[in-house]
């Protein structure tokens, strides 16, 4: 369930998941809004009076947000345009032809098509697919997980712009698309954790115990990751 309510000049909106037992989570939008992914049931008075104690780190972190966003403009994909992909940038060449395909080449992504009104939406279709092979590696590369023995994982793909990941309470996975663009090893570190929910549904000492056992430097992907956090606001 989605709600909203404001404090001063700022709107928060708030979002009820059943899987967060205790704390609050801060979601700080380039666009000054601020979500807080709660438990449920928790109350509005609750919410207001936890954003006044903290409005002052609350203007700054959405203060330093923006500045990164505006650091790392919103990606556009169009003929010509440089696009992230796991790390890397490449180049995107529209070629005029009736048969249309997309090809990587190196450094240059080579996009066959009619017209170039076209590029975008194949340019995006070719992620989609990249990703695809991206979460199947990434599963597979944890299956011998102990929790996982001898369990399907049911997960999809999708593009999102709050949040990386998720494990719904009944085990459904979901995954960010937009993490094709970023490095493998902070996929690998997405991919983990929601695994890890598996296990442990929360983000108690347990689940952080679990997450140090199988990646050690987990805070530190945590970290990098978060430079990217522009990357979900682009196409």
């Amino acid at each position: 369930m989605k709600q909203e309510f404001r404090v001063e000049d700022l709107v928060i909106e708030w979002r009820e998941n059943q899987r967060r037992k205790r704390n609050v989570g801060f979601l700080f939008q380039p666009n000054g809004r601020l979500i807080l992914d709660t438990p449920p049931r928790v109350e509005r008075a609750m919410l207001q009076s936890m954003v006044k104690d903290n409005l002052r780190w609350i203007r700054y972190r959405l203060r330093k947000v923006k500045e990164e966003a505006r650091a790392h403009p919103p990606l556009r994909i169009q003929n010509g345009s440089h696009i992230p992909y796991l790390g890397d940038r490449i180049a995107v060449q529209w070629l005029r032809s009736d048969a249309v395909s997309v090809h990587r080449n190196g450094k240059v992504l080579e996009v066959c098509a009619p017209a170039s009104r076209q590029v975008r939406r194949l340019v995006l279709d070719w992620y989609l697919a990249r990703a695809s092979r991206l979460f199947c590696r990434q599963i597979d590369r944890w299956q011998t997980l102990p929790w996982l023995r001898n369990r399907f994982q049911t997960w999809r793909h999708q593009y999102m712009t709050s949040q990386w990941g998720s494990c719904s309470v009944d085990g459904h996975l979901s995954f960010n698309t937009h993490l094709v663009k970023v490095p493998e090893h902070l996929v690998e570190y997405v991919v983990l954790h929601e695994l890890c929910h598996l296990k442990v549904h929360n983000h108690g000492p347990r689940f952080y115990s679990l997450m140090r056992e199988y990646m050690p430097d987990w805070e530190e992907r945590r970290r990098e990751l978060n430079g990217y956090q522009p990357i979900l606001f682009g196409d």
